[in-house]
């Protein structure tokens, strides 16, 4: 592991190779699913769509050492989703579902795609989750971010951002990313019991490097850099962020 620059709340872990962070982030999910199986019998986690997660959630299927991850026992829930089919390839759930879901021993009852093309998906999503997980406690979140500083569909100065009392919310609006979006919100991320920020290659150094200034300077402003509103510490959660050398701008010595 190399010693970041960056200054981030919580815990930074930073490798040269994706393998080596793959490892490290694998890691910690198997040992918080074993953790939790082995209190509740069961471990709920959120993971995210688009590119920088699916060689990960591929790494779960091949490795022979994350075939200990205890899938009979875990119930997987989506972060966010474009309001579009599950057929489309922009579904979240889509590419979920084809790296990971559909190569792993998970009942399928156990797998939650948000019901986006309902037309009140939100309640809908949320009350499955009251339902499964009364107290609003995911145990493992993977988040990924934006170049603009967004996580989930959480982008800067948006209606989602301001939510506090709903788990799942519908952001729209012109600062949105076409489509619309359905999203968890700040509440119920910030209650995991572990939440960990995946981000790499050089486009996110400058982002990166932003987010670090903003709490060197003891006031980030979320409404800006939704990331920054990340704080599963709050409720005696766990943040951290897995970063290769290329986003946490570290010149790799040859």
């Amino acid at each position: 592991m190399i010693e970041s620059p960056l200054k981030l709340p919580g815990i930074v872990i930073v490798q040269n190779e994706l393998d080596e962070l793959f490892d490290d982030l694998g890691g910690i999910l198997l040992n918080t699913a074993n953790d939790a199986v082995g209190k509740r019998n069961s471990c709920h986690i959120a993971l995210s769509g688009g590119s920088t997660p699916e060689p990960f959630y591929l790494r779960l299927v091949t490795d022979i050492r994350f075939r200990a991850i205890p899938w009979h026992l875990m119930h997987i829930w989506i972060v966010d989703e474009r309001r579009v089919p599950e057929d489309d390839d922009k579904n979240n759930f889509k590419m979920i579902r084809e790296t990971l879901v559909d190569h792993v021993p998970i009942p399928k009852r156990n797998v939650h795609p948000m019901p986006v093309m309902d037309d009140d998906p939100a309640t809908s999503y949320e009350n499955d989750m009251r339902q499964l997980l009364p107290d609003g406690r995911l145990d493992f979140v993977l988040l990924g971010m934006g170049d603009d500083g967004h996580t989930a569909s959480l982008f800067p100065d948006t209606d989602a951002q301001f939510v506090e009392d709903k788990w799942i919310v519908v952001n729209s609006g012109p600062k949105v990313t076409p489509p619309d979006r359905v999203t968890m919100t700040y509440p119920l991320l910030d209650a995991a019991g572990r939440i960990a920020v995946l981000a790499v290659g050089t486009k996110k150094a400058a982002m990166l490097q932003q987010v670090s200034d903003a709490f060197a300077t003891g006031k980030p402003d979320p409404r800006k850099l939704p990331i920054t509103g990340i704080n599963p510490e709050m409720h005696n959660g766990e943040l951290l962020w897995f970063l290769d050398s290329l986003a946490a701008g570290i010149q790799v010595q040859m």
